[in-house]
C-alpha cells in the first residue's frame, strides 16, 4: 500500500457491507472487498441475493478476493438456490487468479 493509504477490517450487515461494496450512499465503492472463510455457512436465497448484487455490481470495475478452505467444486453445493449458485460462482470464477494451497494447516505448527 503506498502512503496514506487506509486498510480498514470491518464486521458489517449484509446490508451495510453492499453499500460499501458497491458504493452506494454517496461512497466510492472500495478497491479490494475479502470474502474470508467463504463456506463456513450455507448461504440461504436472502445471503444469495446479497452476495449476487455484490459480485455483480464489482464484476470487472473491482476486485474481490475469495479465501475458503472448501475447494472450489465443491461450493455450488453450499447455494440453497441452484439459480443464484449458477449466477454467483459464474461471477466468481470467470476471469480469475487462482491459488490453490496444499498441506498442513500453519496454525498447528509449534516453536
Amino acid at each position: 500500500m503506498s502512503s496514506g493509504s487506509a486498510c480498514w477490517i470491518l464486521w458489517l450487515t449484509p446490508m451495510d457491507w453492499l453499500a460499501l461494496s458497491i458504493g452506494r450512499r454517496g461512497s466510492q465503492p472500495v478497491e479490494y472487498s475479502i470474502i474470508d472463510d467463504f463456506g463456513l455457512m450455507d448461504l440461504d436465497v436472502e445471503k444469495c441475493r446479497y452476495l449476487l448484487q455484490i459480485l455483480d455490481a464489482r464484476e470487472s470495475r473491482k476486485s474481490t478476493i475469495v479465501a475458503s478452505q472448501i475447494p472450489v467444486m465443491d461450493w455450488y453445493d453450499m447455494f440453497k438456490e441452484s439459480t443464484y449458485a449458477d449466477a454467483c460462482l459464474d461471477r466468481l470464477l470467470c476471469h480469475v487468479y487462482r491459488l490453490e494451497f496444499k498441506g498442513d494447516s500453519m496454525r498447528d505448527t509449534k516453536s
